[in-house]
């Protein structure tokens, strides 16, 4: 199963977070991140949205428990070895290497050059690009990570369209229209 750094930029938007957990506890794929991961997007949802610490601390507690093991801290030697066109990115590499991630899920895809991963074996995709990609080995797990995610869905509650139209307006777009030839499943 591919292992993939959830980027703090991804984690802070609460809708692809939750559906990328859920197609986690599917088991399409294994979600890494780190403490400085959490601590960038938890600094950023309360600068931005005045979201209390307590619940930002309620949400971390529940991705730790929900995927034990997920938590990687980067190695300081391998901070020094990393360049990137932004160095305050440098521990999210760090923290897929030590992970040992195959990809890194980022909106900031350009912070993240082919040039700087390729040589350690990494990839840097945008959400969409990540599961459309993964579709292609693991379609059950996300059609039933999809479908979970639908129903943890209460206010508002959705149907299948309705779901797969709220996907799309999470810049989740190429995955609703994937998902459209499965939506009797979600």
């Amino acid at each position: 199963m591919e292992i993939a750094v959830l980027d703090a930029c991804v984690l802070f938007r609460g809708g692809v977070r939750d559906f990328l957990l859920w197609i986690a506890e599917a088991r399409a794929f294994s979600p890494a991140w780190s403490t400085m991961i959490h601590e960038e997007w938890m600094r950023s949802r309360r600068n931005k949205y005045g979201d209390p610490t307590s619940r930002l601390n309620y949400a971390r507690s529940q991705m730790e428990q929900a995927f034990p093991g997920a938590s990687f801290d980067p190695e300081p030697a391998t901070l020094n070895t990393i360049s990137l066109p932004d160095m305050n990115d440098v521990h999210v590499v760090a923290t897929a290497v030590a992970a040992e991630a195959q990809t890194i899920v980022t909106y900031n895809v350009g912070h993240f050059p082919d040039r700087a991963l390729a040589a350690i074996g990494l990839r840097a995709e945008t959400p969409d690009a990540f599961v459309s990609r993964i579709l292609l080995v693991a379609q059950a797990e996300i059609v039933e990570g999809a479908r979970l995610h639908r129903a943890s869905l209460k206010s508002p509650a959705y149907n299948a369209s309705a779901y797969l139209e709220h996907l799309a307006s999470q810049e989740l777009v190429q995955v609703a229209d994937v998902l459209k030839a499965f939506q009797q499943l979600i």
